[in-house]
């Protein structure tokens, strides 16, 4: 609603004649000026209460808002703090799991050291039982074929049926397939089978027909079948034909058929390479 100014309501007075022509005075006037003025005054004072109760409204629902983004907030950060102290337990964890693993691998390639430096060790300790085996059956045998030089003419042979075996074998010849026999037997005995062997393949290397004739003999005699049968497999492998022949016919003048039949198979078997 629209009011003149007071101004302009007495000017208009004025030109609608005053007093006489309007019927009212200029004093009355101001006071019915006056009282439109309050009026509107308070129709104003109404909208903006009204506006302002809506404005109330709004910020009581704008701090609620508020309020909810806070807890909102709070819980974020609680979770933020959780998941930070989760992520510090995890990150030592993954640390201590990381010097776990170092010291394994240190561990680990110390084992590895020690397990060449201890293969190395068996290498060595291997050779030298070869060069010791060596060395021994080298020994035994010298010491055979010194006592066989010594005696030689003194201890002639009788003839003796084969099925029985032969009961006057030289001395000297026996006396070393016996060291040898018996060191064997006690390896195998003993539980050594691989020493016993390794013994034998030496002894094949360096016996000669006849005394390696005389060691299966002195094998059979002893019990030692399995390791009479190993010696009869190796030398007829290892050996020329003509030590093979020899060694075959002093098993046969020994009344051992059948070990002389076994090294003649053996090298035979091994030179056309049938088993």
């Amino acid at each position: 609603m629209y009011l003149p100014d007071i101004s302009i309501v007495m000017a208009l007075h004025t030109e609608a004649g005053g007093t006489e022509k309007t019927g009212i005075t200029k004093a009355e006037l101001g006071e019915l000026h006056s009282v439109a003025a309050s009026a509107k005054h308070c129709d104003e004072c109404f909208e903006l209460r009204s506006e302002a109760a809506v404005l109330q409204q709004q910020a009581s629902e704008r701090a609620a808002e508020v309020r909810d983004i806070r807890a909102n907030l709070s819980s974020t950060c609680a979770e933020l703090d959780s998941t930070r102290a989760e992520l510090s337990s995890t990150q030592a964890e993954l640390d201590s799991i990381r010097k776990e693993a170092a010291a394994l691998r240190e561990g680990a390639t110390a084992l590895k050291h020690e397990a060449q430096a201890l293969t190395h060790e068996v290498q060595a300790l291997k050779a030298r039982e070869a060069r010791a085996l060596k060395k021994t059956v080298r020994r035994t045998m010298r010491a055979g074929q010194r006592s066989r030089l010594t005696a030689r003419g003194d201890a002639a042979q009788l003839p003796v049926p084969p099925s029985r075996g032969d009961r006057q074998l030289s001395n000297p010849e026996k006396r070393a397939a016996l060291s040898v026999a018996l060191q064997v037997g006690a390896l195998q005995n003993g539980g050594r089978q691989d020493r016993a062997l390794s013994l034998l393949r030496h002894s094949a290397e360096v016996l000669s027909p006849a005394e390696t004739a005389t060691l299966v003999f002195v094998l059979r005699e002893s019990q030692l079948d399995e390791l009479a049968g190993t010696l009869i497999h190796i030398y007829g492998r290892d050996n020329s034909d003509p030590d093979v022949m020899q060694a075959a016919a002093r098993l046969h003048q020994h009344g051992a058929p059948d070990d002389a039949a076994a090294l003649l198979q053996a090298a035979l078997s091994t030179r056309t390479g049938r088993p």
